[in-house]
C-alpha cells in the first residue's frame, strides 16, 4: 500500500523526462531536466522496493542506493535554473555543488552520511549519519539560491516570458516542501510525503517547458539562425572567390575584345553589370548576416544577463555599425557624425547598440528613399548621467498622428513585404534593458529626430540596473 505512491512517481518521470526529450530535443535547459527527472525515478523506484521489503540486509543495500540519487536532486534543480536564468557566471558555485555530492556519495558505502536504517509502520527508512546536516544545509542553500536567481529573470522579463518564470517560481516552492521528508531521517514516524511535492514541481516545470515553451523559444531562435548563418557564409565566400579572379576574366575578356577575337556589342552593358555582381552578392550577404544577428537578439533580450555589462565608447559601437552596415551605392555619402568624444562610454552591451544602431539606419535610409533626398546626421554627448546618442535625418518626417505609434510592435508604415514592424520595437526594448531610453521628435516635410540615452558607467542610473552589484557598479 505504501509503496503505490513512489511506484506511480517512478514511472510517472520515466514519461516525463523522455517527452520533454523527445518534443524538445536535448538542449541546455532540457538536459538538467531530464538529469531530475532520471534522479527521481530511481530515488522513488528505490524506495518503493524498500517500502515492501521485510530482509534488513536488503534494506540496509536500499537506503543506500536510494540517498545515493537524493544527494543529487537538489543540484539537478539549481543547474535547471541556472539555464532558466541564463546565469553562466553561477558555474563555479554549480561544479562545487556536483563536487559535493560526489564527496557525499562516496561516503555513502559508511555511516557518515546515512547511519543505517529504522523501521516505521510504513517500511524501511534511512537514518541520518553525522554528515547528514551537511546535504541539509546544502539543499536550503541551493533553494535559496534558485529563488534569488528566479526572482532576478523575473525582474528583467516581462509578458509571457514573466509568466513562465513565475511557473518556475512555483515549481521551486512545489519542491521546497519535499524537504519536510528530511525529518524522517531524524526519527519522526510519519509517512514521507516529498513524494507528491516532488511530483507536482516536476510535472508543473515539464509543463511549462512543453506547454509554455520555456525552450521553444530560443532553441528555436538559435537553430534558425545557426542553419541561415551557414549557407550565407558559404555564399560571402563563393563571393569572395568570383571577386578575387573576376579581374584576370574581365582583363582576359577585353584583350580578346581588342583583338577583334570577340564583339561584345550586344552584351557590353551586362559585363559591365558582371564585375559589380560578386559585390553585390558581398553586401546582400553580410546585410542578411546582420539581420538574422539582430533577430536572434530580440528573442533573447530577455536573458540579457546584466551584471556583465560593461562600459563601451560610444565611437566605437557608432564607427561599428557603419562599417558592418549593408549601404547601397550612395548611401553611406549621405551620413555625417559629428566628433565624438573617445571617452564618452556608456554602460551596457555593445553588440545591442550596434543593432539599435542598424535598426535607425535603416528606417531612416528607407524614408529618404522614398522622397528622393535626404541627410543623416549621428552625434553624442553627455547629459545628466547618460550618454545621449541623437539620429537625425532630413527625410520626409512622420505624420503625427503616427508618431505616438511607431514603437508598438508590428506597427509599420512601409508597404507590405518591407517591414514586420519590429524594428523601433526592438529599440525601446533594448535601451529599456539597458537600462535607458529612446525618443523621437518629427516635423513633417522637416526632419525627424531620435534621441538615445544610455547609462554612463558608475551614474545612479548604472547603478540601479537590477542584478548588477553595488561595488561592481562603484568600480567602473
Amino acid at each position: 500500500m505504501y509503496a503505490i505512491p513512489t511506484a506511480f512517481v517512478s514511472a510517472m518521470f520515466v514519461v516525463f523526462g523522455l517527452y520533454v526529450v523527445i518534443t524538445q530535443g536535448l538542449t541546455r535547459l532540457s538536459a538538467p531536466f531530464l538529469l531530475m527527472c532520471s534522479a527521481t525515478f530511481a530515488w522513488q523506484g528505490t524506495w518503493t522496493l524498500l517500502f515492501q521489503t521485510e530482509d534488513p540486509q536488503i534494506a540496509a543495500l536500499l537506503v543506500r542506493v536510494g540517498y545515493l540519487f537524493i544527494l543529487f536532486l537538489p543540484t539537478t534543480f539549481y543547474h535547471f535554473v541556472t539555464e532558466v536564468a541564463a546565469r553562466r557566471r553561477e558555474r563555479p558555485m554549480l561544479l562545487a555543488s556536483y563536487g559535493l555530492c560526489v564527496v557525499l556519495a562516496v561516503l555513502l558505502p559508511g555511516n557518515e552520511v546515512v547511519s543505517g536504517y529504522q523501521r516505521f509502520f510504513f517500511g524501511y527508512y534511512p537514518v541520518a549519519g553525522p554528515l547528514h546536516p551537511l546535504h541539509v544545509l546544502q539543499t536550503v542553500l541551493l533553494a535559496a539560491r534558485s529563488a534569488q536567481l528566479l526572482l532576478g529573470a523575473r525582474k528583467q522579463a516581462g509578458g509571457e516570458a514573466r509568466r513562465r518564470l513565475d511557473l518556475c517560481l512555483a515549481a521551486l516552492g512545489l519542491y521546497s516542501f519535499a524537504a519536510v521528508d528530511y525529518a524522517v531521517n531524524y526519527g519522526y514516524p510519519f509517512y514521507p510525503p516529498g513524494v507528491l511535492f516532488i511530483a507536482l514541481s516536476l510535472g508543473l516545470l515539464a509543463i511549462t517547458i512543453v506547454r509554455y515553451h520555456l525552450i521553444h523559444p530560443y532553441a528555436l531562435a538559435a537553430t534558425i539562425a545557426h542553419e541561415i548563418a551557414t549557407p550565407l557564409a558559404t555564399i560571402g565566400m563563393h563571393a569572395d572567390e568570383i571577386a578575387s579572379v573576376w579581374s584576370h576574366v574581365f582583363k582576359g575578356y577585353r584583350l580578346a575584345v581588342a583583338h577583334g577575337l570577340y564583339d561584345d556589342h550586344e552584351h557590353s552593358d551586362q559585363t559591365e553589370r558582371i564585375s559589380q555582381l560578386a559585390t553585390a552578392i558581398r553586401r546582400e550577404v553580410s546585410g542578411t548576416s546582420a539581420m538574422v544577428e539582430m533577430a536572434l537578439a530580440s528573442f533573447t533580450l530577455d536573458r540579457l544577463d546584466r551584471s556583465r555589462f560593461s562600459a563601451h565608447a560610444v565611437q566605437q559601437c557608432v564607427n561599428s555599425a557603419l562599417e558592418r552596415y549593408p549601404f547601397r551605392a550612395g548611401e553611406r555619402e549621405r551620413i555625417t557624425v559629428s566628433p565624438i568624444d573617445s571617452t564618452l562610454r556608456f554602460s551596457g552591451s555593445d553588440t545591442v547598440v550596434v543593432f539599435v544602431l542598424f535598426n535607425l539606419l535603416k528606417n531612416a535610409l528607407h524614408a529618404i528613399h522614398v522622397s528622393g533626398e535626404g541627410q543623416i546626421a549621428i552625434s553624442a554627448r553627455e547629459d545628466q548621467g547618460f550618454c545621449v546618442l541623437q539620429f537625425r535625418d532630413t527625410g520626409p518626417g512622420i505624420a503625427p498622428d503616427v508618431l505616438p505609434h511607431i514603437f508598438d510592435a508590428f506597427f509599420s508604415t512601409k508597404r507590405h513585404g518591407s517591414g514586420a514592424g519590429m524594428g523601433l520595437a526592438f529599440c525601446r526594448r533594448a535601451t529599456e534593458l539597458l537600462g535607458g531610453s529612446i525618443e523621437c521628435t518629427s516635423v513633417r516635410g522637416t526632419h525627424t529626430t531620435f534621441t538615445v540615452r544610455l547609462p554612463v558607467p558608475g551614474s545612479a542610473a548604472d547603478r540601479a540596473l537590477p542584478g548588477l552589484p553595488a561595488r561592481e557598479a562603484r568600480r567602473r
